[in-house]
């Protein structure tokens, strides 16, 4: 018994998945070595957080607060902008919002937003093949995405663009 099933946190399902692999352990064709990296896999506390992050980010996900209202904030800024340009003179208040809405933070946030909103996330990578030839050789396609910081301390270094892995 770990530590995480001594304390009471234990997750239920991970506790259903262990019980099922001790009563199956006879059944199953697979050595001992097998069985133990399962049993230590589901009683880890690494799953264990896993699966708790997993499941609270199900129960809030059927909140309704934690969706989107609008996908398009940074469009409403821009027409907000246009309709209190002509105003700026008029209203400190005016003059005011206008700058605020200018502001590369600002529209930086409401650019993310958008982009959660209608879930167009960077790096899009290829679909998977539904039918794959089995006489085919199988290979996984990485894609590394490189930040503005070198990968090493030289900064004469070159960029990763890709790598192809022979998988068999």
């Amino acid at each position: 018994m770990t530590a995480v099933m001594a304390n009471g946190n234990w997750d239920p399902s991970l506790s259903h998945l262990l019980g099922a692999l001790e009563e199956s352990r006879q059944n199953l064709p697979s050595s001992e070595e097998e069985f133990g990296f399962l049993s230590d896999l589901l009683q880890s506390k690494e799953l264990h957080a896993l699966v708790k992050v997993h499941n609270k980010i199900i129960d809030n996900g059927k909140d309704e607060k934690f969706h989107p209202m609008l996908s398009s904030s940074m469009q409403i800024a821009l027409e907000v902008l246009d309709v209190i340009l002509p105003r700026i003179n008029l209203s400190e208040d005016c003059k005011e919002l206008f700058l605020l809405l200018q502001k590369p933070h600002l529209q930086g946030l409401l650019c993310a937003h958008d982009a959660v909103a209608q879930k167009d996330y960077f790096p899009r990578l290829p679909e998977i093949p539904l039918e794959v030839d089995e006489d085919e050789e199988t290979i996984k396609i990485v894609q590394l995405v490189k930040s503005n910081e070198p990968l090493t301390g030289a900064q004469s270094a070159e960029p990763i663009v890709g790598a192809t892995i022979k998988t068999d």
